[in-house]
């Protein structure tokens, strides 16, 4: 069981990917969203984010995931932890 304080840095950290997320996104379509309601994309926009998981990344860390992930999977299926039977 995590601690309370890990859940919460986790929920920061997370809610702070969200946010993040919710500024390109906003930024990226200043244009095609009225002034008036930015504010209200953006808080749409980062709640969503936060609920459902989602984040931008860029494609250096996708790439340094997608290395990372490959030398786990040549580990092998011993080194992956299961949960016993």
């Amino acid at each position: 069981m995590e601690s309370p304080k890990a859940t919460m840095m986790k929920t920061d950290t997370d809610m702070i990917a969200a946010k993040v997320t919710a500024d390109l996104i906003v930024n990226l379509l200043d244009r095609f969203i009225p002034y008036a309601c930015q504010r209200e994309a953006w808080a749409c926009i980062a709640e969503t984010c936060y609920k459902e998981g989602y984040e931008l990344t860029s494609k250096l860390k996708r790439k340094e995931y997608e290395a990372w992930k490959q030398q786990i999977d040549s580990l092998g299926p011993s080194y992956h932890c299961s949960k016993p039977e």
